[in-house]
């Protein structure tokens, strides 16, 4: 096996590992991006300062290039026998199409491209499953999400992937042998404090090992997240007829293979009943609205686990949907818990029904084994709801189309006055995505700032405060100092003492291959330490020129797709653009 790490390279990354700016109204400091990885995108902070979060696209991954598709090779330019060693440019091309969630084959190498981080004065890798001997290195994908104030963090893990024989009989009675990758399970819901760490079996494990999650943990170790109950009736139906019916199923795939397939279908597919229905381009296909509807082969409930000190789950409740699937409808139909208060107060996501678009996914509160709505508005057509603080206000997201096009906006919701409020962004019809609030009504999250009609904004990461006399949404990027080498394009989390971490984006330096000095942006994890000081205009009156290479990959750098957005950048002079989803 003629194979390549990125070793072989001479890369010499500049770039500091913290910095101090004396901003307007906030210090920066730079979290350390892990070893070997080029990015690092933050995701919660607890109140002694310790992050967790995804570091992203590893560096030095071995590649074997007998199990890289030869068209890739052919596009990339690239003979492994003919040529000693991989450009910088080709690395990143093989990467990025081998990776996990990019990658449609299981025929061909696969790759994890994000990895679990906590830091507390240096960062490390948090990893509660690992690959054995026999299985594939660098084939799991690891994501935190939120870490409370004892210090226990939670996210999700895939499983390795080994290499299989799967001997058949072909056409004309001879055998044959075909390899695929496969692993045990979808994914699974992590727990991790201080070195030790457990994942969490779902209820329904039937084909694939089934799916779980979890995204947050309150103080007392209630934990929110979803696990797959069972296969959903147009699953059962689909596997029976196209896997295991010989007669029909392809004797080449293992039934495993042939079932995956179906899920990533399904996963991968688009929320079209929410796309327009009078797009010409779509005149004679299905049209797209661009929002993943990140569909199943299984039936999702949202849970509640309870969890002890040493991370065994000692009870657990189960969450409903909105309302009850129609008995004509056949696919899965879920709900999805993202975050939970201390008040144990859950809020997420539901497959509902609207009047006349069919099911869409629309936010929900989880009280007392309740499913409670934040609006039955039809002008509304997809949301969620992000976080919950322990006031009991919660906030999101809900998408409705002005001017024909899909645009999120963002609102808090008191639960306990059951009163909607929708933010004012930056403009009107300004995409908005709230992704967390303290108990004082501080919010941080992502917003367009690129008032123009492209489908495609550019985005900053912005902060608001309910209880103001005078609530505003603020630009991110007009608090720190203008001439900062940080772009900040989202706010992921932010303490009770007003301390964000947010996402950025930072031009750096490498060697390439032939000893050339180059640069690209990567994103970059920073800390925002509040300081007295006051808004400078960063932003305005400024004519954006794009920033070339950094929108590649960027949907799985946030790591999960149900939020459904893609984020992009703008600051001073340059704009980063992605397209949403």
């Amino acid at each position: 096996m003629k194979s390549f790490t990125l070793k072989s390279l001479t890369v010499a990354i500049v770039s500091t590992v913290s910095f101090a700016s004396a901003a307007d109204t906030y210090n920066i400091e730079t979290i350390e991006t892990l070893n070997n990885y080029r990015s690092s995108i933050p995701q919660s902070i607890n109140a002694s300062g310790q992050i967790v979060g995804v570091a992203r696209f590893p560096e030095n991954v071995e590649i074997d290039f007998s199990k890289v598709p030869s068209r890739l090779l052919a596009q990339i330019g690239f003979d492994p026998e003919e040529d000693e060693e991989l450009t910088i440019a080709q690395y990143q091309a093989i990467v990025e199409n081998l990776g996990n969630y990019a990658n449609s084959s299981l025929q061909t190498q696969r790759i994890g491209l994000n990895q679990a981080f906590i830091y507390n004065g240096t960062s490390s890798e948090v990893n509660a499953v690992s690959a054995t001997a026999d299985q594939l290195a660098n084939s799991v994908d690891s994501f935190l999400y939120s870490i409370n104030n004892a210090n226990t963090a939670v996210g999700v893990t895939s499983a390795p992937f080994e290499l299989i024989e799967h001997q058949y009989t072909n056409a004309d009675d001879e055998t044959e042998t075909a390899e695929y990758f496969v692993s045990d399970f979808l994914s699974r819901g992590m727990w991790y404090n201080n070195g030790e760490s457990s994942v969490v079996e779902p209820q329904a494990q039937d084909y694939l090992g089934g799916e779980s999650a979890i995204f947050d943990i309150n103080d007392s170790g209630l934990a929110a997240g979803y696990e797959s109950i069972g296969l959903s009736p147009a699953a059962t139906t689909r596997i029976e007829e196209s896997c295991e019916d010989p007669e029909v199923a392809s004797a080449s795939q293992p039934l495993e293979v042939c079932v995956w397939g179906i899920w990533r279908g399904l996963q991968n597919a688009d929320a079209s009943n929410i796309a327009a229905f009078n797009n010409s381009r779509y005149r004679y296909s299905r049209p797209r609205s661009g929002y993943n509807a990140g569909r199943s082969i299984y039936d999702i409930r949202g849970k509640l686990w309870q969890f002890d000190a040493s991370g065994e789950v000692i009870s657990q409740v189960e969450l409903p949907t909105l309302v009850e699937r129609r008995s004509d409808d056949e696919n899965d139909f879920s709900s999805y818990a993202y975050a939970v208060n201390n008040n144990d107060i859950a809020v997420g996501q539901s497959w509902t029904y609207h009047p006349d678009r069919g099911a869409i996914r629309m936010p929900a509160i989880f009280q007392n084994q309740e499913a409670l709505p934040v609006t039955e508005d039809p002008v509304y057509l997809w949301g969620s709801a992000t976080d919950i603080n322990d006031s009991n206000i919660a906030v999101g997201h809900l998408t409705k189309r002005p001017a024909g096009t899909l645009r999120s906006y963002g609102f808090y919701y008191d639960v306990d006055a059951s009163e909607l409020t929708i933010l004012d962004s930056f403009f009107n019809g300004a995409s908005t995505v709230i992704r967390s609030i303290n108990d004082n009504g501080e919010m941080v999250g992502t917003a367009e700032v690129d008032p123009t009609l492209s489908q495609v904004r550019a985005r900053a990461g912005f902060y608001y405060d309910m209880s103001a006399e005078a609530p505003q949404i603020i630009n991110l990027n007009n608090t720190i100092s203008c001439d900062s080498e940080y772009n900040i394009v989202d706010a992921n989390d932010i303490t009770e003492n007003g301390e964000i971490i947010a996402t950025a984006l930072k031009t750096e330096e490498y060697t390439d291959e032939e000893g050339e000095t180059r640069t690209r942006e990567i994103l970059v994890n920073i800390k925002l330490d509040p300081i007295e000081g006051e808004l400078n205009n960063c932003t305005d009156n400024e004519e954006p020129v794009e920033r070339q290479g950094a929108a590649v990959g960027l949907g799985s750098l946030l790591g999960f797709g149900a939020l459904g957005l893609l984020i992009t950048g703008i600051r001073r002079r340059t704009f980063l653009k992605t397209k949403k989803s």
